[in-house]
């Protein structure tokens, strides 16, 4: 949105309050120093009551900032989410936020001719604009604003150089997760995609800027397997030295693909597998098979890249049997790391429908729907307490092996890797073993 915006004549600031650790004095001193126009700010469900405290001190500041928020969970619930503040202004509603804010830039005199927003007027009504065409064209829409970011503040346990930033170079996903924001806020799973040469262009810039490594932000980024060796073969080509991670599919990896990546400097690809259970996974539409897991695992460590399997407890079907089976699973399979989330069902997804529809849900305070803490619904067979167990259970069944603590060691290989491994096996003590979750 940011870069956008300033292709199109709208220069603006870029502060990312999370991970440079700001309070909220902090963002009002910011704003008492710009006096913006108007301030667009992203939210997610469990931080939206955290989230909407910009908008108060915006229009502490000057009352006449319009102000704007975007993210799923202010598109699932506009109503709700005006009703929470009466300090905003606007709620972005379609998927192409970049287009819509430039809408609301361009039409800032008179909102309601900007496509794809909630507007609160001043009378206190609410009404819906025209809906926002998709963009079909990605190329477009230029380069994200690598130049604002605050560099040295980006990193994950992956990660094997600094600064890092993040890229993508494609919208929706080629699945339907009944879980999942993709489908449920950005349409059904049709692909679009940049082409390769401009995305090429901003990853030389990101490498001109001095950044070292990035996450590429695509939900599946070989979903398009010929799309996917075109742009590894241009990084090569064009000797990009960027260190790389990444999220696909199971079977949308091969050995051909899979050396192309390597080649063009991917570590780490991240796999979701969410459960080994047929009765989980077809209820919650995942279209995955345990051994294409445990096949394609198998082909990226054979190419010399870590894995990250992403799994969750909870989903509808659960049992205690079906978490028990896929811990055993993860246990007998070769990946560098795991996750083992809580279920959270995210407001506008069929989850969060049939949790709600089944009086499974305990809670609407949304600052509970955070994947690290207790479950916001409990099933007849599976309760809350039961299931966050599972989740710290497994991960310490999975991390605490001397067979995988073994692999780790003998995978080090300079100072930076013994600090790196030092650093996330303390924090993994202090919150799955020393700490309990609540």
């Amino acid at each position: 949105m940011s870069g956008y915006m300033r292709k199109e004549g709208f220069d603006n600031d870029l502060l990312d309050a999370n991970a440079s650790r700001r309070s909220i004095d902090d963002i009002k001193e910011v704003i008492k120093n710009k006096i913006p126009d108007v301030i667009f700010f992203s939210t997610s469900t469990c931080t939206i009551y955290k989230d909407l405290l910009v908008a108060k001190v915006a229009k502490e500041v000057n009352s006449s900032i319009v102000t704007v928020a975007v993210g799923t969970h202010v598109m699932a619930l506009p109503h709700d989410t005006f009703a929470e503040s009466e300090y905003l202004d606007v709620i972005v509603y379609s998927s192409e936020w970049e287009e819509t804010s430039l809408n609301v830039l361009k039409n800032i005199s008179d909102l309601k001719n900007a496509r794809g927003i909630y507007l609160r007027k001043t009378s206190g009504e609410i009404i819906k604009t025209d809906i926002q065409a998709p963009v079909s064209d990605l190329d477009m829409l230029g380069f994200p604003a690598h130049d604002k970011l605050e560099r040295d503040i980006y990193g994950d346990p992956t990660s094997k150089r600094s600064p890092k930033s993040i890229v993508m170079g494609q919208k929706a996903c080629i699945n339907n997760c009944s879980f999942c924001c993709q489908p449920a806020f950005f349409g059904a799973p049709v692909l679009r995609k940049r082409s390769v040469e401009h995305f090429l262009e901003e990853l030389k810039w990101v490498q001109d800027l001095g950044f070292q490594e990035v996450m590429f932000n695509d939900a599946t980024l070989t979903a398009d397997l010929e799309w996917a060796a075109l742009l590894f073969e241009g990084m090569i080509r064009n000797k990009i030295d960027l260190t790389w991670n990444c999220s696909t599919r199971a079977e949308r990896v091969n050995p051909e693909i899979l050396k192309l990546m390597k080649k063009a400097g991917c570590h780490t690809i991240a796999l979701g597998m969410e459960s080994v259970d047929s009765t989980v996974l077809k209820n919650i539409r995942k279209n995955i098979h345990p051994e294409q897991i445990r096949e394609a695992v198998s082909l990226i460590r054979k190419n010399g890249m870590n894995t990250v399997l992403f799994c969750v407890v909870g989903f509808p079907g659960e049992t205690r049997k079906s978490i028990e089976k896929t811990i055993s699973f993860l246990k007998t399979i070769d990946s560098t790391f795991i996750t083992l989330g809580i279920a959270v069902p995210a407001p506008g997804t069929d989850f969060f429908r049939h949790i709600e529809e089944n009086n499974y849900l305990l809670t609407r305070d949304w600052s509970r729907y955070d994947p690290m803490k207790r479950p916001v619904f409990s099933y007849p067979e599976l309760s809350a307490d039961e299931i966050l167990y599972y989740s710290t259970y497994g991960l310490r069944q999975f991390y605490l092996r001397p067979r995988y603590i073994f692999n780790r060691v003998i995978a080090i290989r300079n100072m930076s890797d013994v600090s790196k491994n030092f650093n996330n096996f303390v924090g993994f003590m202090k919150r799955y073993v020393i700490h309990s979750r609540t």
